[in-house]
């Protein structure tokens, strides 16, 4: 038996649990004791909840549900924190083409795919709107979390600790690469830190000063291109898994190169002038101006989908 008022439940929700999206076999009481009702800044209610998310304990001063929800996937994540690192570290394709045999890996390659999706998919689930009633509850920020690879974590550090626990990462490198690079560039941090995970302060310290390096340099191209005032208003274009960058594309039309058969025959030029970058940014500074140049091949997607157009 509840002790508080039910939350309105819309009917395809009606079996639903409202932390993590998996059936409900319980609810869920907050506050799980009355005597704590006076730390809360909105009513007391009840919630339907699967038996795990149910069981989770949260400190009795807690003020609002959402802070209970950061709570219970916080718990979920710590206790599904392998099977999420499936995605990080396998694709779809490669789990389907392994050749994993054996009672025990033979299953883990039938069914790791699934468990990630099902861990992915509590962890971001984010519930209906709450309403006691027919009153909204208020308080829940449309900011809620950082979302990354279709994961919605807590937070950007909730994010990056998950991250390195799951990964093994060097615990101070991809904080560091955050830092410098900024969370929108999460992806590129991540993999930078998946190749150096076995590594001493002074070889972070290298890493750390290269990619300070390549930052400098790439705003000093932008800050040149500008200055000279050819083809100022190219824009970046992202064509499949990259991304044809400004600089790039003024590189390609400041000499001349319009196709993929030119740029081919100008690879050692290209990759002489970026060399600069480092090479994992200059081989993915070619690899998006292949792709772009690919693209242009058809005709329809130059006309509908090329910003850059008019300098062709």
């Amino acid at each position: 038996m509840s002790q508080y008022t039910f939350i309105d439940i819309p009917f395809n929700y009606r079996h639903t649990c409202w932390f993590c999206g998996e059936p409900a076999s319980r609810v869920f009481d907050f506050p799980k004791n009355p005597k704590h009702v006076h730390y809360l800044q909105h009513d007391p209610m009840t919630l339907p909840a699967c038996s795990e998310c149910a069981a989770v304990n949260v400190a009795s001063d807690t003020a609002t549900i959402w802070a209970v929800r950061d709570h219970v996937k916080q718990a979920l994540m710590n206790k599904y924190g392998d099977h999420l690192a499936i995605g990080q570290n396998w694709t779809q394709q490669e789990l389907e083409q392994s050749e994993f045999s054996g009672a025990l890996l033979g299953g883990f390659g039938e069914s790791a795919w699934q468990m990630y999706l099902i861990a992915k998919q509590r962890i971001s689930y984010q519930g209906w709107s709450l309403m006691l009633d027919s009153i909204p509850v208020e308080g829940e920020s449309e900011a809620y979390g950082f979302e990354f690879d279709g994961v919605r974590y807590i937070s950007l550090n909730t994010c990056i600790d998950h991250l390195i626990k799951s990964l093994r990462l060097d615990k101070e490198l991809l904080p560091e690469l955050i830092d410098i690079l900024g969370p929108e560039r999460l992806d590129y941090a991540l993999k930078i830190a998946k190749l150096n995970k076995a590594i001493i302060p002074y070889q972070r310290d290298r890493i750390l000063a290269e990619v300070r390096q390549q930052i400098d340099d790439q705003q000093e191209i932008e800050r040149q291109a500008q200055a000279a005032g050819e083809f100022t208003d190219i824009e970046a274009v992202e064509v499949g898994d990259g991304v044809a960058t400004v600089e790039s594309i003024q590189w390609a039309l400041n000499h001349g190169i319009v196709d993929l058969p030119a740029l081919c025959e100008q690879e050692d030029a290209f990759f002489d002038e970026f060399a600069h970058l480092g090479g994992p940014q200059c081989y993915m500074n070619y690899y998006g101006l292949q792709l772009y140049f690919e693209a242009r091949q058809d005709v329809t997607w130059a006309e509908d989908n090329d910003p850059n157009k008019a300098f062709f």
